[in-house]
């Protein structure tokens, strides 16, 4: 009997929790499916890959809060470039789609009802990759046979300048020096006559008389 009993009692437990589990994984979904969209068509071509990775998918309740977001990269249907949003309440949500790789060349955004059965609603979002812009190369100019970009001109014309620069500061110093040298040779007769003034020479004639000469 107390078996019996203990049976029972299991079997309503594990009932329990198979309800409890069956409603945590019932509800609507929505996904997203991206594609490369090579000639901007708008639409899935032949040929056009789906996108696998660099695609973010957010969506937004009926009051427009954001309940939840996702990243195709993680999604475990990324290999068929499929990302979705499951066990949602029925009722009307937007799911929208943003990418730092991608352009998008269709609807980035959906807004529809989900209901717990049926087909789920599915936005195919087309993007072209990005462009990288192509580095411009540096213009460059021949000096005697050697090709100098701008920049390796640029840094030439300022070491030119400094030297020019060093070489004029050294003349001038050198025309002071040379002055200041030039001063200080000055004859000691030459500075006694500018500051006593001359002395005039006298000559004696044969008559015995002075005559200044």
């Amino acid at each position: 009997m107390r078996i019996l009993l203990r049976s029972l009692i299991l079997l309503v437990v594990m009932s329990t929790a198979g309800l409890s589990l069956a409603q945590q994984q019932s509800g609507g979904q929505i996904c997203v499916r991206g594609f490369e969209d090579r000639n901007g068509s708008g639409v899935r071509d032949g040929g056009e890959p789906l996108l696998t990775r660099g695609l973010s998918a957010t969506l937004q309740n009926s009051e427009g809060i954001v309940i939840a977001s996702a990243l195709l990269d993680d999604s475990p249907l990324a290999a068929s470039g499929v990302v979705c949003f499951q066990f949602l309440p029925a009722g009307q949500y937007t799911v929208s789609v943003t990418s730092a790789d991608y352009t998008a060349t269709t609807q980035d955004s959906i807004t529809t009802n989900v209901s717990e059965s049926g087909v789920p609603p599915v936005l195919d979002f087309g993007a072209r990759l990005v462009a990288v812009p192509t580095a411009v190369p540096a213009a460059s100019t021949n000096i005697a046979g050697v090709e100098l970009d701008q920049a390796q001109l640029v840094r030439i014309i300022i070491s030119a300048l400094a030297a020019l620069a060093v070489v004029a500061g050294m003349i001038v110093l050198g025309l002071l020096i040379w002055l200041l040298a030039l001063r200080n040779r000055q004859p000691a007769t030459a500075r006694l006559m500018t500051t006593t003034g001359s002395v005039p020479v006298v000559k004696v004639s044969d008559t015995g008389k002075h005559k200044p000469v």
